[in-house]
């Protein structure tokens, strides 16, 4: 293995549990991020040229801190989890915990939102081709990633070495 990927690996392997929360959170919000950022500057006059950059810098976010996620975890997060001793399996299982209640939490949020909209403000909403396969992408890119964020995130630091 080159000695450059080496060092890159045990300095993910190495991150704070701060960082991995902040990887974590960007890797969630990057791919809807982008996707709010491009319908919002569609209604603006804001130029385009600024839309490329910020729009792959968002795209960035979710693809680059998947990569460092999922090298961070290393299979932990997957079930049944073969190999995994008792805490591991626990971290395990708490990731996974706290990945549905993010889950849900996002769902019912996009709920009471929808509710409020139709309910309160006698919008209707349009399910047009863009807002679905937005819909569709986001969840399909970020409901695999739930667990290894969820798992990444409450994994405590490593013991320093003396």
């Amino acid at each position: 293995m080159d000695t450059s990927m080496k060092t890159f690996g045990s300095r993910i392997d190495r991150l704070s549990r701060r960082s991995r929360r902040v990887i974590a959170v960007a890797t969630l919000l990057g791919l809807p991020g982008m996707y709010v950022w491009s319908s919002v500057l569609a209604e603006t006059s804001v130029p385009k040229v600024v839309w490329g950059p910020v729009t792959f810098a968002l795209i960035g976010m979710t693809v680059v801190g998947s990569f460092i996620l999922y090298r961070f975890v290393q299979g932990r997060a997957d079930m049944p989890g073969r190999g995994l001793d008792e805490r591991q399996q626990h971290l395990r299982d708490q990731a996974w915990i706290l990945s549905y209640e993010i889950l849900a939490g996002a769902v019912i949020l996009a709920v009471v939102i929808a509710a409020i909209q139709v309910l309160g403000f006698d919008h209707a909403i349009a399910l047009d081709g863009n807002l679905m396969g937005a819909a569709a992408i986001s969840v399909g890119v970020l409901i695999p990633i739930l667990p290894v964020a969820a798992l990444a995130a409450i994994e405590p630091d490593a013991p320093a070495d003396f």
